[in-house]
């Protein structure tokens, strides 16, 4: 069995993996021996995966689990392989298997807990605020408004991972001279709602809001690992001027931008839009600068044509009442846009 895809795997990764799932299961001598040197040649990994690799055993091992209906989706996957007790009545057999329930439940509750929040730094930025955190190896995050990235506290130590919600420009630093020959623990790795970024280059801009995420490289190179519209597991490596979008369920689409650096408008507080329909402002405008706004469905299609560079969002709502001839009234941060 080849373990080198598990690199980049969190704890919540290895739960989900039907086929770690398989192998702990079966225990193979030749996995075990793979497993082994999987531990041995990225020791960075090792605490993650063999917490993973029990936690499954213990649960495993379990007669029944209690209250099923308030379990999480992981221990339905892990119960889903358990062979049924005939007999109900093993349940209450014996008091020994509700503490050893009970211990388990514990030492997988402790571990979540520590995984995604103790071990966690949360950087985040309020509406209309923009923000540069720098990353304890060096690189620059700058956040839009209402966005937040979330990595491990030893984020120095090993895989570098950024968990993201909201908009981002990145500027990675890197820890080897050859960029086409990065190694695992070299690896910059960035989560959205429904891709994985992996950085082998590299300035990017990445906006991951309602479940769809879409990614613009303006210098250097990064590689995206995504589902197609079968759940297989695809990759695709972008080089600068490339611009893509993705929503689970949908397909990849690609396009090639002739100037990739208009991505990073926003950071100088720019309102930027191209062949924008209403709906994609109006989205905007509540996403990063917290606005409420009221659209008329039949509107919400209207497209201004070419490219809108403001400073301001009052100067955005003089062009749209000037160039779609619409009705918007403004009363503090509540917009409402009428024929």
């Amino acid at each position: 069995m080849d373990f080198s895809k598990y690199i980049s795997y969190s704890f919540e990764d290895f739960l989900n993996d039907d086929s770690f799932l398989s192998f702990v299961k079966a225990q193979k001598t030749s996995d075990l021996e793979a497993w082994d040197a999987f531990k041995a040649e990225y020791p960075e990994r090792k605490k993650i995966a063999e917490t993973a690799f029990n936690a499954i055993v213990a649960f495993r091992n379990q007669d029944t689990f209690f209250n099923e209906d308030a379990q999480s989706k992981i221990f339905d996957r892990i119960s889903a392989t358990i062979v049924k007790q005939k007999s109900a009545s093993k349940v209450f057999k014996l008091p020994f298997y509700f503490k050893v329930a009970a211990a388990f439940a514990l030492i997988f509750l402790s571990v979540f807990i520590y995984n995604n929040f103790l071990n966690k730094e949360i950087q985040k930025t309020d509406f209309g605020k923009i923000r540069t955190v720098i990353l304890p190896d060096g690189s620059e995050v700058t956040l839009n408004g209402n966005s937040k990235i979330t990595y491990a506290k030893n984020f120095n130590k090993g895989l570098r991972e950024v968990w993201i919600n909201g908009e981002a420009l990145f500027k990675v630093k890197h820890l080897n001279i050859d960029t086409n020959n990065i190694k695992p623990g070299e690896k910059f790795i960035v989560h959205c709602s429904d891709v994985n970024i992996e950085v082998l280059g590299t300035v990017f801009n990445v906006r991951d809001r309602h479940e769809k995420t879409s990614i613009g490289l303006v210098s250097g190179k990064i590689r995206i690992d995504y589902k197609d519209l079968s759940k297989v597991k695809k990759q695709f490596i972008m080089v600068p001027g490339d611009f893509v979008k993705y929503a689970e369920g949908k397909s990849l689409s690609h396009q090639k931008l002739q100037d990739p650096e208009r991505l990073t408008a926003w950071t100088g507080h720019q309102l930027v839009f191209k062949d924008a329909t209403l709906e994609e402002i109006s989205l905007l405008l509540v996403d990063d600068l917290g606005y409420n706004v009221r659209l008329d469905d039949k509107l919400s299609k209207l497209k201004i044509e070419g490219e809108i560079n403001v400073n301001n969002v009052n100067d955005l709502i003089k062009i749209l009442k000037t160039t779609l001839h619409l009705n918007i009234e403004t009363e503090n941060k509540n917009i409402t846009i009428e024929e």
